[in-house]
């Protein structure tokens, strides 16, 4: 592993732990290395969150793209496609425990998430279409309705985090199972039928 790339995990590491007032001289401490060697990399900590914002966009682009590479869409597809939204936001949690923060401190971020819902809605509606197609989903929807969905999906997935921090404080395989099953929940009333009786919410 690179200098670089071990300066982001040791960031990911701190900043999941101690939250985003960590700073560069936190972050070379806890590697060992002169403040001067982080900077030469990272002028300053925002930039390394910019980085790991990055590489969280990328992640999580290529499940996307993985889905909506799929001809025949089923349940247990869905089901591993939230599993493995999880996985990555609890990698980068940090962010999304101070998503509002972060968003106000670097407004790179906030721009670059209105533009990334844009392109979420194309790619999901995609994918709801399959649904559809698949009988999956209802046949009845309005486009409307998907578009709130998409919105939904957003609400749920990017504070979902958060809101568990407030109550339920569930860790690890308890916490994705809650999420899954939030999911499930949130996708319940489009299925038709005979999929939604397969659902034990």
């Amino acid at each position: 592993m690179d200098t670089k790339s071990r300066i982001l995990a040791a960031a990911l590491e701190l900043y999941n732990e101690k939250g985003i007032d960590a700073t560069t001289r936190h972050i070379a401490a806890a590697m060992d290395i002169s403040p001067g060697n982080l900077h030469y990399h990272f002028k300053q900590t925002d930039d390394v969150i910019m980085a790991l914002w990055d590489r969280l966009v990328a992640e999580f682009s290529v499940l996307v793209i993985n889905l909506d590479k799929v001809k025949h869409i089923g349940l247990d597809t869905l089901r591993s496609f939230y599993r493995q939204s999880f996985d990555i936001e609890y990698k980068y949690r940090f962010i999304f425990l101070h998503f509002v923060a972060i968003g106000a401190r670097l407004p790179k971020i906030r721009e670059q998430y209105a533009g990334m819902m844009q392109r979420r809605e194309k790619e999901f509606k995609g994918i709801f279409k399959k649904l559809v197609q698949g009988g999956i989903f209802q046949k009845d929807v309005p486009p409307k309705v998907w578009k709130a969905l998409v919105r939904q999906i957003f609400i749920v997935a990017d504070f979902w985090l958060s809101s568990n921090e407030l109550t339920d404080q569930l860790r690890g395989e308890k916490a994705a199972t809650a999420f899954t099953r939030q999911m499930e929940a949130m996708f319940y009333p489009y299925l038709s039928a005979r999929h939604a009786a397969k659902i034990t919410l």
